[in-house]
């Protein structure tokens, strides 16, 4: 019935309420039809949120692969899954014990301490090493050597050397006990804590080493030497992955009472700074006790730890290593006194050195002899101040037997060649002689003399240690902002442009697959750099006008030099590519203080550039280890070219004439390189034409011009330590002079260029970067040295013409600096 009649007749209700029920009814079907959600998914949206924690956590970059020369290792020891492990502070110990227990959460590093293994086999070798062929090989030659003249004739003569054999032997090995060490770990969980905030360490790098400690070959560790504190650190990191500790290798200036018998307990035994007490004579007795002592360990599947580069670095970076013992290792694997052994590169970032800062040292002053109280204050100073964190990395273990084959079939060959045999230079035998006086000297402990083929390997494995050592130091907050005021803000910068530079820095060690030792806020680190530093070093001032602070570095002497310190351990990630902005302005003739937009670009060859860097690299290659031995510093140059393409800082003659058709010209340009690649056919023709080439500087773009003036400040003080030795070298040796009083004048005349405002780097003149310079004008043949009367004499050398081969790179570097 239609509604017109509904009104006719008289329905029961108004029509339009009809309608509303109608579309009610309507409304409820639907509903019916629509999916439902119960109670149980609504309340678990409430109680579970979107987001987990996990959603917010960044990957950290897991440093010191092995390198792409040894595979085998590469692939034995990395698996996908600790690439995403994070970082552990071993200090805090509460957080694991925290479902432990009820006693474990009030007693917590008690209990953890009691939690690790007991590692008990430390065997006594004293005998064994005694009563070995080489060491009674030693006896007879000692004894026929000296004969009746001092000791008497035969049988006594040969007791009294065998005597002296073990109080070498007793004054050497080392005691550990495991106990000690379980008490000693627990001790410095508390201690630690009262002067850093944490201990960190990678936990991918860790189960890595561990992977490698549990194969049942000996462990090789090579730490960087910054602190007295290292070797205790990495017992203590060792210990808490369950790792057994190592022998400890210490320089006997460390033995000073009652600290001697705590590092003997810990692993360390003890080696002379000075292995030949007579000079020039070598102590053919106590070298057989010292291989063997150490061949011995390793053939008992004992590991090894000792410092490649000897004594502790006094400029923050890695200092050029030395073959001594390492040459034991090697010639124990070659010999078969082990299978193999697993070599472990370690480094430390120290957000605030412990030891104090060498200026003494730095200045040209002798070095302060470690005594027993100069420990014990030093103890209590340190436990009464603030020393930020501490950061140690080690590098992923590869085979000592895979880097022999390796080496076999790819031999290394020096920056340097070696000096020529039987020429009339005064450089000879005595110069090894005068080198000895190192922490631990640069030539084999073992009777015979090495081949060079040996000498070689031992180098580019001392090398290769040191550099991927370098290469995954991972900087800390107070690196970072001590390098930043010293490269891009000398005279200052205020808080919010630090800011933005330090947040570019971090991004700029990301793309070289580098971590940083920090996290939080770049302006809160910035500032918790600064309090760390102290007002001594950055001082800061706030400027009402501006609404900011800022900071200004101190760059007068001695301070400069601490500065430094911290800055070398980020300058070692710029130095090749530094080496290649340098050349870059030297080769197209363009002034580092004087860099303005031109009217037009300017160009440059790049067989000069690569040939400019490669010299530069030459002249500083004691500063810095470049490349690995397994790779030339030519062919990494030439990756750094086209870095340098793909960054726009150069550009081809393609590229230029297509600046209107930039995406285009980007993918010709890698069109063009995939196409120079895969033509084997044309090889040679490519190369040629790579060669010759003509590459472009686009000065015209601000950028570009910030990043090479940036660069440039990277090596800047380096090569101005070598202007210095080399300028004072042309003048004032004109004859030979005691290489002590050499020292003193350099060191002099640098400091007076910096006080006459002559200097543009105060940091040039610290005095280890002075006697860097003099080694590597030594290394290069221009300047010799040798020892007479027991003193130490160096002159300017006459052969291959070496006045001319110095003024050449006297003028190289005063162009580098202008």
């Amino acid at each position: 019935m239609s509604t017109k009649n509904m009104r006719t007749l008289g329905g029961s209700g108004p029509p339009k309420q009809i309608q509303q029920k109608r579309l009610f009814r309507k409304r409820q079907a639907n509903v019916e039809s629509e999916k439902r959600f119960d109670v149980e998914t609504i309340g678990a949206f409430k109680k579970m949120p979107s987001f987990q924690p996990e959603h917010f956590m960044t990957t950290r970059p897991l440093m010191g692969a092995c390198c792409a020369c040894m595979p085998q290792s590469q692939r034995e020891l990395m698996s996908p899954g600790l690439r995403e492990m994070g970082v552990r502070n071993i200090l805090d110990v509460r957080t694991e014990m925290a479902n432990a227990g009820y006693l474990s959460r009030w007693f917590a590093d008690e209990a953890y301490a009691l939690r690790r293994p007991l590692f008990n086999r430390y065997p006594d070798l004293s005998m064994v090493v005694l009563t070995s062929p080489r060491v009674l090989k030693a006896v007879q030659q000692t004894s026929n050597h000296l004969g009746s003249e001092i000791l008497g004739e035969g049988h006594q003569a040969k007791q009294q050397i065998e005597k002296s054999c073990l109080v070498t032997i007793h004054k050497m090995k080392a005691s550990i006990s495991s106990v000690f060490i379980k008490l000693t770990a627990w001790f410095l969980t508390k201690f630690l804590a009262k002067f850093l905030r944490s201990v960190q360490v990678c936990r991918g790098q860790m189960m890595m080493v561990k992977q490698a400690s549990e194969k049942g070959v000996p462990m090789v560790y090579l730490p960087l030497h910054r602190s007295h504190l290292d070797y205790i650190l990495v017992t203590l990191i060792l210990w808490h992955y369950d790792i057994k500790a190592p022998y400890v290798a210490a320089g006997d200036n460390m033995d000073i009472p009652v600290f001697n018998s705590l590092m003997r307990a810990l692993g360390g035994f003890f080696i002379r700074r000075r292995l030949d007490t007579k000079v020039g004579q070598k102590d053919v007795l106590y070298r057989a006790i010292l291989h063997q002592y150490m061949t011995t360990l390793l053939h008992h599947g004992e590991s090894l730890e000792f410092f490649v580069e000897g004594g502790r670095t006094r400029t923050g970076k890695a200092v050029i290593p030395k073959g001594g013992l390492l040459s034991v290792v090697v010639e124990a694997c070659n010999e078969g006194e082990m299978c193999d052994a697993y070599i472990v590169p370690v480094t430390f970032s120290y957000e605030k050195l412990i030891d104090g800062y060498y200026y003494r040292e730095q200045m040209g002053m002798r070095k302060v002899r470690e005594s027993f109280w100069g420990a014990v204050k030093g103890i209590f100073r340190v436990f009464f101040s603030s020393y930020g964190s501490v950061r140690v990395d080690f590098a992923q273990p590869f085979s000592l037997r895979e880097f022999i084959q390796h080496n076999k079939g790819n031999p290394y060959h020096c920056v340097t060649s070696p000096a020529t045999p039987g020429s009339t230079s005064p450089v000879s035998a005595d110069r090894a002689a005068m080198e000895s006086g190192t922490s631990y000297p640069n030539f084999s402990l073992a009777l015979s003399e090495e081949s060079e083929n040996t000498r070689l390997l031992v180098k580019a494995l001392a090398d290769h240690t040191v550099y991927t050592s370098d290469q995954c130091t991972a900087p800390m907050a107070t690196h970072l902002v001590a390098f930043l005021l010293l490269t891009k803000y000398r005279q200052g910068t205020y808080l919010r442009e630090l800011t933005k530079a330090v947040h570019w820095l971090v991004r700029e060690l990301q793309a070289q697959h580098k971590d940083v030792g920090f996290c939080g806020q770049p302006e809160d680190v910035i500032l918790y750099a600064q309090t760390l530093l102290g007002d001594t070093l950055v001082s800061k001032k706030w400027y009402e006008e501006n609404n900011d602070l800022k900071l200004y570095p101190n760059l007068s002497l001695p301070f400069v030099f601490e500065l430094s310190y911290y800055s070398n351990l980020v300058t070692t990630h710029f130095a090749l590519e530094s080496a290649l902005a340098i050349a870059v302005l030297l080769a197209g003739n363009l002034s580092v203080h004087n860099l303005q937009p031109g009217s037009q670009q300017r160009e440059v060859s790049r067989e000069r550039l690569l040939e400019v860097a490669e010299e530069l690299c030459l002249v500083i290659h004691n500063e810095y280890i470049f490349v690995p031995p397994c790779q030339t510093v030519n062919a990494a140059l030439h990756d750094m070219v086209e870095a340098f393409i793909s960054k726009e800082i150069l550009s081809t003659e393609t590229d230029s004439n297509n600046d209107s058709l930039l995406f285009a010209g980007k993918d010709r340009r890698w069109s063009d390189r995939l196409a120079l690649c895969m033509d084997v056919d044309d090889e040679e023709v490519s190369e040629s034409f790579t060669h010759q080439q003509t590459l472009q500087v686009n000065v015209d773009r601000a950028d570009v011009r910030e990043r090479l003036l940036f660069l440039v400040t990277v090596l800047g003080p380096a090569l101005e330590s070598h202007l210095v030795v080399a300028k004072y070298s042309l003048t004032e040796l004109l004859s030979e002079q005691p290489e002590e009083d050499f020292l003193m004048n350099v060191g002099e005349s640098a400091r007076q260029r910096v006080d006459e405002g002559l200097a543009h780097y105060s940091e040039s003149s610290a005095m280890m970067n002075l006697k860097s310079a003099v080694k590597s004008f030594q290394d290069l043949e221009i300047l010799y040295s040798y020892r007479k009367a027991n003193i130490n004499m160096i002159g300017l050398s006459e052969q291959f013409d070496a006045r001319t081969t110095l003024d050449h790179y006297l003028t190289l570097l005063q162009s580098a600096l202008s």
